[in-house]
């Protein structure tokens, strides 16, 4: 279709080209009318006859600062499309390489620049704040529709507060930021950082489990510890008795996360203790769980020594003992299961660590010195060391209260001790 007035268009386009090439003249000068007929090849007559004042014409110019935007003509759901199939539907890759593209094409768009003239220039005109308005429109409605298509072919949704159409808003709004910070500073801001912000922060906000997750859910941790680094200088709120809120706390962190999962900051939180008031209390969570168990270990021991001192037999000592210990390992599972995952993995990891909570929580101690006297008197069998035996005894019930976790203490006791004390065979094949 020919245009019915080319000398209007060229003029205004002359005048687009003022303002962003040769913005310090406009600033010092005002638009030169001269200038602008000149850069359009036509005579200030035919300016003035086309517009009637210079202040029509800059009416007009403003209204058509917005450009149709370039990258909207092309289809961003394509290049996604596109990019599945060049990086084998590696998310990383595929965010990238669209991102590269994005990222080029805001950057060569020439309503890039005219977007931000509009802002500066023409706040309070309406024709041209309309048209800005409408091009973001366009650029969220294509944005809107790759992400949704994107999220639809991996089978995730979006963490709250997060939409599709709250996505597009802030990556259009990121890119464009960028885009602008790469024209003044290209060294700054190179090629591949748009696709490295939008991999993490989809790493955030996109939720592959359908877990109808927050996106505070995700920074939770992060929180958490941060929120503990304030509480450093709050003493006077310290729980009445700190030590008891951290053990407390830990057997319910334990029992919801595994020891391994645990940290001294989910400690922290829950118990009310800062963590540097816990730390000075309990270095370690290895400290804790030693904590919460020597008083049970000492009664145990105790019950032993007065089962010894009272004359009781070594057989029906043990028996008791299997007893006790079935007792203690549920009343305190949290806690006896903690207690052996720093004895299994820290012998390898943290040695020091293990050996101190080995010497400090010595279950076969307890019964070593009835079994060595059941072997001196001939009641038990002496072929293995009497440590040997005892470890063997407590490692096998507490392997079964935490296998037979519905079974009760009792039922443990009698278990393992029908298998150690009275041992698989009803006959012995070679005549032994």
């Amino acid at each position: 279709m020919v245009d019915p007035n080319p000398a209007r268009a060229r003029l205004i386009a002359a005048g687009i080209s003022q303002l962003l090439e040769d913005g310090i003249k406009v600033l010092s000068r005002g638009l030169n009318v001269a200038e602008i007929a000149e850069r359009a090849g036509v005579s200030e007559k035919t300016f003035f006859a086309t517009f009637g004042d210079k202040g029509r014409y800059v009416d007009e110019l403003l209204a058509s600062l917005v450009e149709a935007p370039e990258r909207v003509t092309r289809s961003l759901t394509d290049m996604v499309e596109k990019s599945f199939i060049q990086t084998k539907g590696d998310p990383r890759q595929t965010i990238r390489a669209v991102c590269a593209w994005d990222f080029q094409q805001v950057r060569q768009d020439p309503a890039t620049l005219a977007q931000l003239a509009t802002l500066v220039l023409a706040r309070e005109h309406r024709g041209a704040m309309k048209k800005l308005r409408q091009a973001y429109a366009a650029y969220d409605d294509a944005g809107m529709k790759a992400y949704q298509a994107i999220l639809a072919r991996w089978g995730a949704s979006l963490r709250a507060p997060f939409t599709a159409e709250s996505m597009a808003v802030s990556l259009t709004a990121l890119v464009e930021g960028l885009a602008v910070r790469h024209l003044a500073d290209p060294t700054a801001v190179p090629d591949h950082l748009f696709g490295d912000v939008v991999v993490a922060l989809i790493g955030s906000i996109v939720d592959t489990g359908q877990n109808h997750e927050h996106i505070d859910d995700v920074v939770g941790p992060l929180a958490d510890e941060i929120m503990v680094t304030y509480e450093v200088a709050l003493t006077d709120s310290l729980p009445e008795d700190p030590r008891s809120a951290v053990v407390d706390a830990a057997r319910v962190e334990f029992a919801a996360r595994g020891y391994f999962s645990t940290t001294l900051v989910h400690i922290s939180v829950r118990s009310g203790v800062p963590l540097p008031v816990l730390k000075q209390l309990f270095p370690s969570k290895a400290m804790i769980v030693v904590s919460a168990l020597r008083v049970p270990f000492q009664e145990l021991k105790s019950q032993v020594g007065d089962d010894i001192a009272l004359g009781i037999t070594a057989d029906v000592i043990v028996k008791r003992f299997l007893g006790r210990l079935a007792t203690f390992a549920v009343r305190h599972i949290e806690y006896v299961e903690a207690f052996l995952m720093v004895v299994a993995h820290d012998t390898a990891t943290a040695p020091e660590t293990a050996i101190h909570v080995k010497r400090e929580l010595d279950l076969p101690s307890l019964i070593e010195p009835v079994i060595a006297a059941g072997q001196r008197n001939g009641l038990f069998d002496d072929a293995l060391a009497s440590y040997d035996l005892a470890a063997a005894l407590t490692n096998n019930l507490l392997l079964r209260c935490f296998t037979r976790r519905d079974d009760d203490p009792l039922t443990h006791a009698a278990v393992v001790g029908a298998t150690c004390l009275r041992g698989l065979l009803v006959r012995d094949d070679d005549g032994g």
